[in-house]
């Protein structure tokens, strides 16, 4: 079950951190945030920690609770600029599921290589 979750989790990841970089929604979109200037470097930000939890899961743990702990950081932050500038909740919804989802993946192997 965490395989699948971390297949699926570094496959939006990929998808929306490539979409962030080279899109005009993504750009208008960072414009209405005022934080155009981060957009380019939350998208790398996004593609490292998607690869970064693929390898760390299959070779380095450190890596993988690194990677989805990030992730979870980016995810928080994202959740919190649409609450700052007074967005609708339900257009934080995709960000919290991808918040809850990384903080679980990261807690999980946390927990596994304490035992």
């Amino acid at each position: 079950m965490i395989l699948g979750l971390t297949i699926l989790n570094s496959i939006v990841f990929l998808i929306y951190g490539t979409l962030r970089i080279f899109t005009k929604h993504m750009i208008e979109e960072f414009k209405e945030f005022g934080l155009i200037k981060y957009r380019i470097m939350t998208g790398i930000l996004e593609v490292c920690g998607a690869i970064g939890s693929l390898i760390g899961y299959f070779w380095s743990p450190h890596l993988y609770i690194f990677s989805t702990t990030g992730l979870a950081l980016l995810m928080f932050l994202g959740i919190y600029t649409r609450f700052r500038i007074k967005q609708p909740w339900q257009q934080s919804l995709q960000a919290l599921s991808l918040f809850l989802l990384n903080t679980f993946l990261s807690y999980e192997k946390i927990m596994n290589n304490l035992l």
